[in-house]
């Protein structure tokens, strides 16, 4: 049954033994399916949000986005810190899709080939002892040699910072350096270009770790790293759609992201990866 479900009245039509929660009557309704009548509201299974303290928050809803005709110009950041995403220019705005049935319904933002857009630099994007990046989305096609989904990264050499990039028939989650084995997670290849799925980073200064779930799921990988994040400059936001070129760009659609400046602890990412798999029913 989903979550939505369990809103409206229990339908009961038989002796009314009533309960009560905070001295208020419910009828026969659990204390779980009352309180989603009270709020009118969907809940997943760990709450409504991911973990309160995500840094960076883009979510293909339309309350923040603004559009130029079918396409793109700014994407707000949700979390309230205003790292917001501007405008590319014209030629390279994404396209809106307000409900997108590979993505349970939900809206989002089509990146096809040349498309990219970039936010701001500010402070909370910069990280010392960790960090943890969740994307959620369906790849449509690799129309470059090298194909960078996101990153924050140094210009287009790639070795500061973090991203996600398919490369040498290869999936490549890094930190630091995309390039070094020890630098990255191999997440293997790729040929589902069907549905959507969640991408995950963390890094923790213990481990680099990467996991993709999804119908095409691939669990935890993890490669021993130590050394501390290196940032880019300060003239360098997070890049969607390529690694800081179009001639390394990544064609596909996103539905969500969410960057933490941290490696949030496990029951953070629980809360987290439950919200986004019950929003976009994502096993």
């Amino acid at each position: 049954m989903g979550l939505s479900n369990l809103k409206g009245n229990g339908g009961y039509i038989g002796i009314d033994n009533r309960n009560q929660v905070n001295s208020r009557l419910v009828g026969s309704m659990s204390i779980r399916k009352y309180y989603l009548e009270r709020v009118d509201d969907e809940l997943p299974v760990y709450g409504k949000s991911p973990s309160g303290d995500v840094t960076v928050w883009y979510d293909a809803d339309s309350n923040y986005v603004t559009l130029n005709g079918n396409n793109v110009e700014l994407l707000q950041d949700r979390s309230g810190n205003g790292v917001n995403v501007n405008d590319p220019g014209s030629s390279n705005r994404p396209v809106y899709i307000e409900s997108d049935s590979d993505f349970n319904g939900k809206p989002s933002i089509l990146f096809d080939t040349n498309d990219f857009m970039e936010s701001i630099y500010d402070s909370n994007l910069d990280v010392t002892d960790g960090l943890t990046v969740y994307a959620v989305v369906k790849i449509n096609s690799f129309p470059s040699t090298y194909n960078m989904l996101l990153t924050r990264s140094n210009g287009t050499s790639w070795t500061e910072g973090w991203g996600f990039l398919y490369y040498a028939n290869n999936w490549r989650f890094w930190v630091n350096n995309y390039n070094f084995t020890n630098t990255r997670v191999d997440m293997g290849s790729w040929s589902d270009f069907s549905n959507h799925h969640i991408f995950k980073l963390r890094y923790d200064k213990v481990n680099i770790s990467g996991e993709i779930f999804g119908s095409s799921s691939v669990s935890e990988v993890t490669t021993q790293y130590t050394t501390n994040p290196s940032n880019p400059s300060n003239t360098e936001g997070i890049r969607i759609g390529d690694g800081n070129s179009t001639s390394y760009d990544c064609n596909f659609k996103i539905a969500e992201f969410l960057f933490y400046n941290k490696a949030i602890n496990s029951s953070e990412q629980s809360q987290t990866e439950e919200y986004l798999k019950n929003k976009y029913n994502i096993n």
